[in-house]
């Protein structure tokens, strides 16, 4: 199943919230609005001057007029020099439109015009007898502001409610993920995420469940490394102290000396590793030459096939003291846990050169696989006499690859050996 980001998840909310909105808000306007129809307003403006003068006359029929004005929702009122009758009191007489500028201005000119009076339209007709002061329904008599008002708010409310769940929902993780976090930070790195989602959440759930366990494995190999050190640490010392009461030859006790110091060394390599391999001296090598040296420093070099390439010489920009470092750590490694040959072969290729190393010993279990680069982790626990070191050999020798942009691919089976490639960028 592909990953749904949930950044796309927000966007795609967000568009639909406003589509919602966007769709809601006219039909709430309408729902909002009086049953009075709107055509009405044509027939205001047809009739106004037939009013005034064939149907309710000059001074006007009051009755046809109040009739008339039921019928139109709206109010009149009919002013003279000796005459004043209006169908609402709230209709302004030609005293009180006379201070505005407007009806100054058209007064007694115009005939027929409109004006607005306090926020509300006024029609003005006037005729050889008195005037007519007409106030058609205004637009907002047809929306209740209130009305509209509250179902917007009502909306609105139900529409953050049911993002806030949806949002509840999309990180309710976070909870599950804050609580894993501060456990871990308490030392319990048996930590169980319940979060089985496709998306960033999901992605950083199960990456905090494989740093808990690479935490826990961490620190119980290292746990295993300082009982494994104590342990090969004391019998060296062990055999140097009885060595020195019977008097054992200082060759014996060199020996020992020489393991412990070994021991030591591969320790502290890695502990700089970090640092020092992130400033490597570089230099134009011969890869071939770098091979013989090492396995000139076997004594049983008649156990290494080194296959020499067409080219005899194959140059490389490199830390030669680094890379020799690893040439010898996946050498030793081959040497210790196969009783055959070793066959060692360089390949040059357009952009890259390869240095394999193949051997035809015990193998590497399935499992053991992934933590093969792990400092300080064996798939071997019995740390015999045979096989020793510590499980840093690979460890040091990934970060010298990584530091020189290189890589190192290991394929091997249990019980059939393994294939070791160290790939180089020429």
């Amino acid at each position: 199943m592909p990953r749904i980001s949930i950044f796309l998840k927000l966007i795609l909310l967000i568009l639909v919230s406003l589509m919602v909105l966007y769709i809601s808000i006219p039909l709430v306007t309408r729902l909002a609005s009086e049953t009075r129809p709107r055509r009405l307003y044509p027939i205001y403006i047809r009739r106004i001057e037939q009013l005034a003068t064939a149907q309710i006359g000059s001074p006007p029929d009051t009755v046809k007029a109040r009739d008339l004005c039921e019928e139109l929702g709206w109010n009149m009122r009919y002013q003279s020099h000796d005459y004043n009758w209006a169908s609402n009191q709230n209709v302004p007489a030609l005293e009180e439109l006379s201070a505005d500028p407007k009806f100054k201005e058209k007064f007694p000119v115009d005939e027929h015009f409109t004006m607005m009076y306090q926020d509300r339209p006024y029609s003005i007709v006037k005729d050889s007898k008195g005037v007519f002061i007409i106030e058609p329904i205004n637009p907002r008599d047809f929306f209740s502001i209130e009305k509209a008002l509250i179902s917007i708010l009502i909306l609105v409310s139900l529409i953050v409610f049911l993002l806030y769940l949806i949002l509840r929902w999309l990180f309710k993780p976070l909870k599950d993920l804050s609580a894993a976090v501060e456990s871990i930070a308490e030392g319990k790195y048996d930590v169980d995420i319940p979060v089985k989602r496709k998306d960033e959440l999901g992605e950083l759930a199960s990456s905090i469940s494989n740093m808990s366990s690479r935490i826990k494995e961490s620190i119980t190999a290292k746990d295993h490394l300082l009982i494994d050190v104590s342990h090969e640490l004391r019998s060296p010392l062990t055999r140097i102290k009885l060595g020195l009461e019977v008097g054992s030859s200082k060759e014996k006790i060199n020996e020992d000396v020489q393991e412990m110091e070994r021991m030591i060394t591969g320790l502290l390599e890695n502990y700089r590793s970090s640092s020092a391999f992130a400033t490597l001296s570089h230099e134009k090598a011969d890869l071939v030459k770098l091979v013989k040296e090492v396995i000139q420093d076997y004594n049983f070099d008649e156990r290494i096939w080194f296959k020499i390439p067409e080219k005899s010489s194959v140059i490389l920009n490199v830390d030669t003291e680094k890379i020799k470092i690893v040439i010898r750590n996946i050498i030793d490694n081959a040497l210790k846990y196969s009783a055959d040959k070793v066959e060692v072969n360089i390949t040059e290729k357009k952009d890259i050169v390869e240095l394999c190393v193949k051997d035809k010993g015990t193998g590497i279990p399935l499992e053991d696989q992934k933590f093969i680069f792990e400092p300080f982790y064996r798939s071997d626990r019995s740390r015999s006499r045979k096989t020793g070191g510590f499980g840093l050999g690979l460890s040091i020798t990934k970060k010298i690859m990584d530091a020189h942009k290189g890589k190192i691919n290991i394929e091997s089976k249990a019980g059939a050996g393994t294939i070791v490639t160290l790939i180089f960028r020429k």
